[in-house]
């Protein structure tokens, strides 16, 4: 076989490896998202959990890892503490709005006059 079928025949393997799948076949797609603070309605729209402690586990893992710290991360329901990282278990996706993180600092801003480590603050219909 001539050089150049050979480049001709590996030109077109590698271009074939880089094509993306026909459809239905492959990973689904990851939808679109806000900042990493954040879980939107439209992001929760297309997840395939029951919990939120699931949802949050799958999609924002770093939200969920206890850092050695006096003051855990905290879940609040609109504006009432529901208790630690397990209660995301309690909380069904149909009925959240949005999600959203504070870190130790923003969440005594937001949650004043408490010393809080971070806050998982859920926000319902």
């Amino acid at each position: 076989m001539p050089l150049y079928r050979r480049f001709t025949t590996l030109a077109l393997l590698a271009l074939a490896a880089c094509a993306p799948p026909p459809a239905g076949e492959g990973p689904e797609p990851v939808p679109a998202r806000g900042d990493s603070r954040t879980i939107t309605a439209a992001e929760l729209a297309t997840a395939t959990q029951l919990n939120l402690y699931d949802y949050v586990r799958a999609a924002r893992p770093l939200w969920l890892q206890q850092q050695a710290r006096s003051n855990p991360t905290l879940v609040y329901v609109d504006d009432a503490r529901l208790g630690g990282l397990p209660t995301l278990r309690t909380v069904t996706l149909s009925t959240v709005a949005a999600v959203r993180y504070y870190d130790a600092s923003a969440a005594q801003q937001k949650f004043t006059g408490r010393d809080l480590g971070p806050v998982i603050h859920v926000i319902t219909k």
